[in-house]
């Protein structure tokens, strides 16, 4: 139970050191901009890593609740089966133009090896989680958005 709490608690603190590197870059892509980016970025990650999804698979959805009230965010999930977890994820998103903002001996404790890489163009970052043995949850996400004019407006 120790370890699963420690989990959560790095967690947090990857997402919280994610969100104050995306806040130093300049034009921010609109959140459909965004979205599109990270749907294509996971696609191609996971075609490159070959990896063999678990029952669980892939979700994708648009939530809220690590936002301030009022914004969201898209958030992609995924976990399975990669040989190469987390070398070959982390080469292969730093071709794509990310950069690696927080790495595991950061953080060395108890926890899984967790990585976090964060794309200063698109402003989009992707969590590595090394499970047991070859298994690897990659969660992507955008930064918080306040909802368009137009949308505020229905």
């Amino acid at each position: 139970m120790r370890l699963a709490g420690r989990s959560v608690v790095m967690s947090a603190v990857l997402v919280c050191v994610a969100v104050a590197a995306a806040c130093t870059s300049g034009r921010q892509p609109s959140f459909e901009e965004a979205a599109r980016q990270l749907t294509a970025d996971t696609d191609t990650l996971l075609t490159s890593a070959a990896l063999h999804m678990s029952p669980a698979g892939r979700s994708d959805e648009t939530e809220d609740r690590s936002c301030v009230p009022g914004q969201v965010r898209r958030l992609v999930r995924a976990e399975g089966e990669a040989a190469d977890a987390p070398d070959g994820l982390l080469h292969t998103l730093q071709d794509m133009g990310y950069d690696q903002i927080v790495e595991d001996l950061d953080l060395r404790d108890e926890t899984p090896v967790v990585s976090v890489v964060r794309n200063p163009r698109t402003n989009l970052t992707f969590e590595l989680t090394v499970l047991d043995g070859p298994n690897v949850r990659i969660v992507g996400r955008t930064t918080c958005y306040s909802p368009a004019p137009e949308a505020a407006l229905s």
